[in-house]
């Protein structure tokens, strides 16, 4: 048992320090609103499945999920705090996101080392063509 939550321990650590090189390459504001984004899984799930089977592609999910955050933004310091109270753990092996949007958003601010251009977004979006397609289908039928 010791073995387990000495090993745990190791793997929150190992988040910790995913989010400050998150922060460093994407900038401070955007690691924690990818923190926040994770609290926020289940509604920008639903509405990007909506968008999915309503056969609409990526740019349209993006515009849902952004939508379903800022519905959430006035909720987000209670949902941080919730997750640090029901999700705190010795035994748990990623802390929680509350704890990992404090840590962000209270350490030395970072700028973004790397940006995403339209450019960049459109040629990604076409290699993930295919990946996008079998993602509607998934989706459409049952998922």
């Amino acid at each position: 048992m010791l073995l387990v939550w000495l090993g745990q321990r190791d793997s929150q650590r190992a988040e910790y320090l995913a989010d400050e090189l998150a922060a460093k390459a994407g900038g401070s504001a955007a690691a924690a609103s990818m923190l926040d984004a994770f609290l926020l899984s289940d509604a920008i799930e639903m509405v990007v499945r909506r968008e999915a089977r309503a056969g609409h592609g990526p740019d349209r999910w993006r515009i849902a999920a952004d939508e379903a955050r800022a519905s959430a933004a006035a909720s987000l310091p209670a949902m941080r705090q919730l997750s640090v109270r029901d999700r705190a753990s010795l035994f748990a092996s990623h802390p929680p996101q509350g704890l990992r949007s404090r840590m962000i958003r209270e350490r030395q601010s970072h700028a973004a080392a790397v940006t995403l251009t339209e450019a960049r977004l459109e040629r990604i979006d076409s290699e993930l063509t295919r990946h996008y397609e079998r993602i509607v289908r998934d989706i459409s039928w049952g998922g």
